[in-house]
Parts: C-alpha cells; sequence; structure tokens
C-alpha cells in the first residue's frame, strides 16, 4: 500500500503553491481591469464566486467520502470556511458589506494558514490540493473585489469584522461541545505547528488571539491608510498652489 509523504513546511510543493496563489491573485484582477468590460469583470467574479463554493463542496465530499472524517468535523464553521461563503457572496453579488468583513478575515486567516498548513499529508494528496485550492481562492476572491470592483475597508469596518468574529466564536463555542469538534481552535490548538504554539496554553491563546486579530486588522489596513494619507497630502499641495 502506498503511502502519501508527511507534509513539510515550506518544502518545494508549499512553495510553489504560494508562489501561483500570489501570481494568480494579483494577475487575474489586474488581466481583468485592463481587458474585460465591466459585464465581463462581473462574470468572471461570479465564477470565482461559484468556484468557492463547489471547492467547499467537494472538500466537504472527499473528508467524508474518501478520508471517512465524520460530517461534524468538516462543516464550514473554521475562520476560512465561514471566509469561503463570505468571499462568494462578495464575488456573485458584489455585496461590500460582506467584503468589509473577509478582508479582513482573508489575511489574519486565510494567508496564515497558508503559510502554516494544518495538513498531516503533503503533495499530491487529495486533500492538499484541496486545502490549497480552497484557501488560495479566498484570497484571490477578495484581492478580486479589491482590485476589480473597487472595494475597500474603512476604519469601522475592522470594527465591523472582529465584532463579526466574536460573535461567530459566541455561537460556535456551544457547537464545539455539541460535536465534539473544534472549529475555529476553541478547544484546542491546531496539531500541526502554527503562530498559535507561541500564544500561550489554552485557554489564555484565546486571549492572544483576539488581540492579535486587532493588530493583524491594523496592520492590513494599513496600504488604504498611507493612500488616503497621501491622496490628502497631494490634495492639500494642489490646493495651496491654485491659492498662491
Amino acid at each position: 500500500m502506498h503511502y502519501p509523504a508527511p507534509f513539510v513546511l515550506f518544502d518545494t510543493a508549499h512553495l510553489l503553491a504560494l508562489a501561483l496563489v500570489a501570481l494568480v491573485g494579483g494577475a487575474l484582477p489586474l488581466a481583468a481591469r485592463r481587458w474585460l468590460s465591466l459585464s465581463w469583470q462581473v462574470h468572471l467574479g461570479q465564477l470565482l464566486g461559484l468556484m468557492l463554493l463547489v471547492q467547499e463542496i467537494v472538500g466537504i465530499w472527499l473528508r467524508t467520502q474518501y478520508y471517512g472524517e465524520p460530517w461534524t468535523r468538516v462543516l464550514p464553521l473554521h475562520l476560512c470556511g465561514l471566509a469561503v461563503l463570505l468571499t462568494a457572496w462578495t464575488l456573485l453579488w458584489r455585496h461590500y458589506r460582506a467584503y468589509e468583513i473577509v478582508y479582513f478575515w482573508a489575511w489574519g486567516g486565510a494567508l496564515q494558514a497558508l503559510l502554516t498548513p494544518d495538513l498531516r499529508d503533503g503533495f499530491p494528496d487529495p486533500r492538499w490540493i484541496s486545502f490549497f485550492i480552497g484557501h488560495g481562492l479566498i484570497l484571490i476572491g477578495v484581492l478580486y473585489a479589491t482590485l476589480v470592483y473597487r472595494f475597500r475597508p474603512w476604519p469601522i469596518s475592522i470594527l465591523k469584522s472582529l465584532a463579526s468574529l466574536a460573535l461567530a466564536a459566541l455561537l460556535i463555542a456551544p457547537l464545539n461541545l455539541l460535536l465534539d469538534a473544534n472549529y475555529l481552535f476553541l478547544s484546542q490548538k491546531p496539531q500541526q505547528a502554527s503562530l498559535m504554539d507561541l500564544l500561550g496554553p489554552w485557554p489564555w491563546y484565546l486571549g492572544s488571539l483576539a488581540l492579535l486579530a486587532l493588530l493583524s486588522s491594523l496592520v492590513f489596513y494599513l496600504p488604504f491608510l498611507i493612500r488616503d494619507w497621501r491622496a490628502r497630502r497631494t490634495s492639500g499641495t494642489i490646493e495651496k498652489r491654485s491659492l498662491s
């Protein structure tokens, strides 16, 4: 019987997957803006949204039917599972309210998951492929909404994102007890090495995660803060020149 090789952090396959997500995430929105009409930009975004939903369904089927995991452990209730649904909602209906929440969840959650995947087996294990397609599409979808739909977060979006995450945790915590699950990693840390290993034991790492969510949100809002500051500075300079 052939057993897949164990997953190795930042091996060749992992690095190539990260590079592919970065390449598609940057090139696809820019190509759509340059060469597609508005209607085809919308159609392509909807296609990405459908791909997100299809891969999530396929991933659930794969884990239950191929790997024999119980359905109670594979519901889309982890942060990235919820991000899949919100990103698809954003792309299918150009829904800004979903975007301003998932923007921070994508960069704080899906990016972290891609960098330190909670995987046991490496490429070409089907779960490995499903993992990188799903998490990669989240980031690609958010970049598409940002660069093509011209969506952007605002300071109030940080509060909405954090409040939505807190509400999700409150609702999912009792489900974890009922289903004997570990959604949002509220019950224990991931089995694979991750940033959570640096945040202390349970339950103290939950408070550290909340603080980290706030800090990461501020970091990922920084590009827009800098752009707004530069725009105000340029506008002020032009106004001074017009008055002189």
